[in-house]
């Protein structure tokens, strides 16, 4: 809404400058106007003025004119001094907008790596294989924020488990606390990190299709960034 303030009081402006210009020109023009007299001209006017037998029309001509030139000069006056306000306030606005900084915006979590697909089989927390590239890239990741937290977010696909006394929520723990085993084992402190399960509540794929299970079949790892840090 300032910026649109803004936008009109140069609006403002703009129009005031053409119509101080204008109103410039037609000062100039009138005075441009009146009658280039000759030099007979001008000593006839002098010996009138002389005998006394100057024309009332005349000089009531010139007394308007001069009249009209300085009322223009007057309206010429304050224009340029209502512009030169706005000019003011036009600067002190923007100065204002400047300075206006935009609140930060509160950090979210960065998701630093998913691992899903062939990761885990369907009911089972086991995990198939995961290259060594992987874990190490994740831990050096972490390495690099010595004072935020992990947080692992285990996740199913919608088949269930089979097992009375384990349904997909606790399967989805389970899956994030072998992640974070991995983690520790690699030798980051298992105080930093917090595990989570959410069964098959958050799905991001269909599971009407064996390749979508494999994407909802997932455990998440993400770094909550402490505040100060980038």
């Amino acid at each position: 809404m300032l910026l649109n303030r803004v936008l009109f009081m140069r609006f403002v402006i703009l129009g005031l400058s053409f119509t101080f210009l204008l109103l410039s020109a037609i000062v100039t023009f009138k005075a441009l106007d009146q009658p280039v007299r000759n030099l007979a001209d001008q000593a006839t006017t002098q010996n009138d003025v002389l005998a006394g037998n100057v024309m009332p029309e005349s000089s009531s001509a010139i007394q308007h004119t001069t009249e009209n030139s300085e009322s223009n000069q007057a309206q010429v006056a304050e224009l340029e001094a209502t512009i030169a306000k706005l000019e003011e306030k036009l600067t002190t606005t923007e100065a204002v907008i400047e300075n206006i900084r935009t609140p930060e915006t509160k950090k979210l979590p960065q998701t630093l790596q998913v691992f899903s697909g062939t990761t885990f089989r369907s009911g089972r927390d086991i995990i198939n294989d995961i290259p060594f590239s992987i874990v190490d890239k994740l831990v050096k990741e972490i390495s690099a924020f010595p004072d935020s937290r992990i947080v692992i977010e285990g996740h199913t696909d919608n088949i269930p488990t089979g097992n009375l006394h384990r349904d997909n929520m606790d399967l989805s723990l389970r899956r994030a606390k072998t992640i974070a085993n991995i983690l520790v084992s690699h030798g980051i402190p298992l105080e930093r990190i917090s595990v989570m399960g959410y069964g098959d509540t958050r799905p991001i794929s269909t599971n009407n299709t064996e390749a979508g299970r494999a994407k909802n079949r997932r455990v998440e790892v993400k770094l909550m960034p402490k505040e100060g840090e980038n």
